[in-house]
């Protein structure tokens, strides 16, 4: 299904990529951000890939202490940046297009022995959830110093992920294979699931872009899980997809029947459900949906029982370790130090888009 592909070599392991996002909801972005892992001297890095060329360019490049961990936009011209070293910052476009540390939070997680990673970040206007291996969710503001709150033991170990479900609804997963979904207006977390008995680590969560009570959940195991939120006493379906941890889990943005995770097994697959999708004209984000948009496909009888079509993208001799979509084109950064631009993944389905 995916169009040509273009490999590029950038001499560092990337761990996170991340595009900017467009000025409007169908809108188009060329520009995307990176960051890398496991080296002396790691950094976070724009990137641009021009009308007439595949090959993506560096624009601007900082050095970062400690490994990237996270990216997360909260507005289109700035970000949060998670470190290994327990830190928080915000970077900003500039108007000349580069890059500027506007602020950073240090020892947002930590343990009495010493900093702890920061392995999960969240945006909910200007609400930033951070979760860590020191088991704490923090809230930070972008305008603000100090921490809004910091919740200690919310997961009683190792917190992996974390998700905005609603404005005040933090989902976290934990290494033991524990969600627990936390209103902020409380004190106490309204629900606590169980991801497997097995006690098998949730490693990343993703949430529909539309339809928030429907989240995906990447297994350490390699399983692909969907739940519905109105009804967490189980997983509404549980997928084999990988053969090691699932790194990343992706839904589209605008034409969320298409979903796509990476892995450490160096996979990063398609998954499509539109065969599944009924036509539908419910209202998107003030706009007509695309054919089949509804959450209801993911929710279906017909995906429950596997009825979906599946592609590898790409293989990698090294984990793939995120992936993030856009329109046609798709981005992955990987272990082999490099990055990866997929275009044309869904120009069918986007060229039949009805407005």
């Amino acid at each position: 299904m995916a169009g040509g592909s273009v490999r590029r070599y950038v001499g560092q392991k990337v761990n996170v990529v991340r595009w900017k996002p467009p000025q409007t909801h169908f809108g188009e972005t060329d520009t995307f951000v990176a960051g890398t892992w496991d080296d002396v001297e790691n950094s976070v890095g724009v990137w641009h890939i021009p009308d007439s060329e595949d090959d993506p360019t560096p624009v601007s490049n900082l050095p970062h202490q400690g490994d990237v961990t996270d990216i997360q936009y909260v507005t289109r011209d700035s970000f949060m940046v998670g470190s290994s070293l327990g830190a928080v910052s915000l970077y900003r476009h500039t108007t000349e297009g580069q890059l500027e540390v506007a602020s950073s939070w240090d020892r947002v997680h930590f343990f009495t022995t010493g900093r702890a990673r920061c392995t999960s970040l969240a945006c909910s206007g200007d609400q930033i959830a951070s979760v860590g291996e020191d088991g704490k969710l923090v809230i930070l503001n972008p305008n603000q110093r100090k921490p809004v709150r910091v919740l200690e033991g919310v997961g009683g170990c190792s917190l992996y992920a974390v998700l905005f479900v609603r404005t005040h609804e933090v989902l976290m997963s934990s290494m033991q294979g524990h969600l627990k979904l936390w209103d902020l207006r409380a004190s106490q977390p309204a629900k606590g699931l169980l991801f497997s008995p097995d006690q098998v680590a949730v490693c990343h969560l993703a949430g529909h872009p539309t339809q928030q009570h429907l989240v995906a959940a990447g297994g350490e195991d390699g399983t692909l899980a969907l739940w519905d939120m109105r009804n967490t006493g189980h997983p509404f379906t549980i997928i084999a997809a990988h053969s090691g941890p699932i790194c990343k889990v992706q839904f589209h943005p605008v034409s969320p029947e298409h979903l796509f995770t990476c892995g450490l097994d160096g996979q990063l697959l398609h998954w499509d459900a539109s065969a599944s999708a009924r036509a539908s004209h419910t209202s998107y984000k003030g706009a007509q949906e695309l054919p089949g948009g509804s959450v209801t496909v993911w929710l279906s009888s017909e995906v429950s029982r596997g009825a979906t079509d599946t592609a590898c993208i790409l293989q990698s001799p090294l984990p793939i370790n995120s992936v993030d979509v856009e329109g046609t084109t798709l981005i992955a950064g990987s272990d082999n130090e490099a990055i990866y631009v997929v275009h044309q993944v869904l120009k069918k389905r986007l060229e039949d888009m009805v407005y």
